[in-house]
């Protein structure tokens, strides 16, 4: 009953819970194309234009069910309105600025399209051929699974081997040469844990959440990451946790990280005074403007400089963007637009691609889980649930820095997803009129 009912057993493939979740991560996979950060990506990309021509199709088929058969939408269909409006945006916009043809532009937006893996999912999710069991299982084998194999990464290949990739960056404060790779289900899981020691009072579950922080900070060393991270688990705690449990709390984690920083300090004294300096040089140009030492932060600030000093010779850009250039519209040379990574600068990025007015058709995406939750009355306190919901802080803070929210979109519609699949058996439940007292039990 419902689509968080548990299916216990093993039944023929690909409905056992192997099968089941296995295709849940092809399908998360291609939706957030965290493979195109990773040294996979030659591997996957093949295999993208198979998935183009499948959701596309899918999605045409199924706009034409909601619009002549059902003749009802509801909020997880605005995302039709991004899929179809952001890419041609990017190309009008860039024929505009720098008369570049208006299908390459288009072309290099073409991972909105992607984004229509949730439709597939959400489909599959009310023909209960999956459960929101199914799911959370694959975001959880995605998470590990993906650190592992990063791990290995770090220990056997070299970056530099992929400099001409967008996962691998310098920074001489990191050590020179480093991968950057896709933690979004990472990042989820140190939350995820968190929401179950705290809600569940799971001691294991504290751990394991460590264990994903510590990968963030020691080894993906993100600075926006970890400080998105840190926030976002600071009000789940202001909002879910009496203040003197979480005093308590807090204090024992600072004791815990004091301890861990004092026995590395005195083996390793360099790098954790290279930790300290990471955050302290970004300290340094937030508060003061000036520029840091540090090559990585103030290459940010040299692309910033660059795409305010277009934005004054073309003041309309601010609102309706600049639009997306494409690899063949490169130019060589310093100091231009072209050079500009727009996923590099965060917000100013979303707004150097789409403007001020594109921006806001993106950010208003977050009202579809302010709806769905809305409905949801007798799972509120869910742990996967409540972990999606905070996660999407998360998403929100790191988009204010990073690119993720416009170039990677389907990360953040996949929790999206989450939440709104709650809202369906919400929904299914009312109209069965079950009570709201009324849960059914789960594996997660």
């Amino acid at each position: 009953m419902g689509i968080l009912t548990y299916e216990k057993g093993i039944y023929k493939e690909p409905m056992s819970v192997f099968g089941k979740t296995l295709i849940l991560v092809v399908f998360i996979l291609f939706t957030t194309r965290i493979l195109t950060r990773t040294p996979l990506v030659d591997y996957y990309m093949p295999f993208e234009i198979m998935w183009y021509t499948f959701i596309i199709s899918f999605t045409f088929i199924y706009a034409l069910y909601l619009f002549l058969v059902r003749k009802t939408v509801d909020e997880i269909h605005y995302y039709y309105v991004l899929i179809i409006i952001m890419p041609i945006w990017a190309g009008v916009m860039a024929k505009l600025s720098e008369d570049q043809a208006i299908m390459v532009g288009l072309s290099s937006q073409r991972h909105w399209y992607g984004i229509s893996g949730i439709f597939v999912l959400a489909y599959l999710l009310q023909t209960r051929f999956f459960t929101m069991g199914d799911l959370f299982r694959a975001m959880k084998w995605l998470g590990w699974g993906t650190m592992v194999y990063f791990i290995l990464c770090y220990m056997f290949l070299d970056p530099k081997q992929y400099l001409d990739y967008s996962f691998v960056g310098y920074s001489d404060i990191k050590g020179g040469y480093r991968f950057k790779f896709g933690i979004d289900f990472i990042a989820f899981l140190s939350v995820y844990y968190t929401v179950r020691y705290i809600k569940q009072k799971e001691s294991s579950a504290i751990w394991l959440s460590g264990i994903n922080l510590s990968y963030l900070f020691f080894l993906h060393q993100g600075r926006s990451v970890m400080i998105s991270v840190v926030a976002t688990l600071f009000v789940f705690y202001m909002f879910e946790v009496n203040w003197q449990r979480a005093v308590r709390i807090f204090a024992t984690i600072g004791a815990v990280i004091l301890v861990i920083m004092g026995v590395m300090y005195a083996i390793i004294p360099d790098r954790v005074n290279d930790y300290i300096y990471q955050y302290t040089s970004l300290a340094t140009v937030v508060f003061t403007g000036n520029v840091s030492g540090e090559s990585s932060v103030d290459a940010r600030l040299e692309e910033i400089a660059i795409l305010l000093l277009y934005l004054q010779d073309y003041p309309i850009g601010w609102w309706i963007g600049i639009g997306k250039m494409g690899s063949e519209s490169a130019v060589t040379g310093d100091h231009t637009i072209h050079t500009v990574p727009p996923g590099d600068i965060g917000i100013l990025g979303s707004i150097m691609t789409y403007g001020i007015l594109g921006s806001l058709l993106i950010y208003l995406q977050f009202l579809i889980p302010y709806r769905s939750l809305k409905f949801i009355r007798r799972y509120k306190d869910e742990p996967f649930k409540m972990a999606a919901t905070y996660f999407l802080i998360f998403c929100f803070l790191s988009s204010l820095a990073k690119g993720y929210l416009f170039m990677q979109p389907g990360s953040t519609a996949i929790f999206i997803l989450v939440i709104y699949s709650y809202k369906l058996l919400e929904v299914q439940m009312d109209k069965q009129g079950l009570p709201e007292t009324l849960t059914l039990k789960n594996s997660f």
